[in-house]
């Protein structure tokens, strides 16, 4: 059960850090800070979603290595299977 609610508390956290940024965002746009410092604050705030990205595509790809994974052993499993299945309908190929 907890590996269910896994994805959903990592989602929840992505989605936390994506609402943050974007409510700095929007007080940046309103704030009245010298055009450095404004760009310095973005310059931090693409770097941030620049992490997230990452964090993202790490567990996209691990979700894929995992997946290949599954259908591997679903292909070992049907292979034996098919193989049971010969033998009880007496198509194996025994004599």
């Amino acid at each position: 059960m907890t590996q269910s609610n896994e994805p959903d508390d990592r989602n929840q956290e992505i989605d936390r850090h994506l609402r943050g940024l974007s409510r700095r965002v929007d007080r940046l746009e309103y704030s009245q800070i010298s055009p450095q410092e404004f760009s310095r604050s973005f310059d931090r705030v693409y770097d941030e979603i620049d992490t997230l990205e990452d964090i993202v595509n790490q567990r996209f790809d691990r979700l894929d290595g995992e997946v290949r994974e599954v259908k591997s052993e679903i292909e070992a499993l049907n292979q034996k299977f098919d193989i049971v299945m010969q033998y009880i309908t007496g198509q194996g190929g025994a004599n």
